[in-house]
């Protein structure tokens, strides 16, 4: 089961990779970036969440704090900051809430 954990976290980190790779200069405006960027977001949530079910489980035994933390800081964290004010200071406290808890 942590397998497919590993390969979402792992696409989510190539696909980021692309994105990264892509931009050589200010992107033209796009008034569906931001419905985009949210989607992403709710899904790595949501992803997020299910690995922290995962984890309580599980615990550290066999590596999960690891992937939480490359799916927290290389992916939600990556693209909340990039949309700060439309969304992704939500985003950056619904994690915060749920690895409190």
């Amino acid at each position: 089961m942590l397998s497919r954990f590993r390969i979402a976290i792992e696409e989510t980190e190539a696909l980021l990779q692309k994105v990264a790779e892509a931009k050589l200069g200010p992107a033209p405006f796009d008034p569906e970036a931001i419905p985009a960027r949210k989607r992403f977001l709710n899904r790595r949530l949501k992803l997020l969440r299910n690995l922290w079910r995962w984890r309580k489980y599980t615990g550290e035994k066999i590596g999960v704090d690891t992937l939480l933390k490359r799916l927290v800081e290389g992916g939600i964290m990556k693209v909340s900051q990039e949309g700060w004010d439309v969304g992704g200071k939500e985003v950056a406290q619904q994690v915060r809430s749920l690895c409190s808890h």
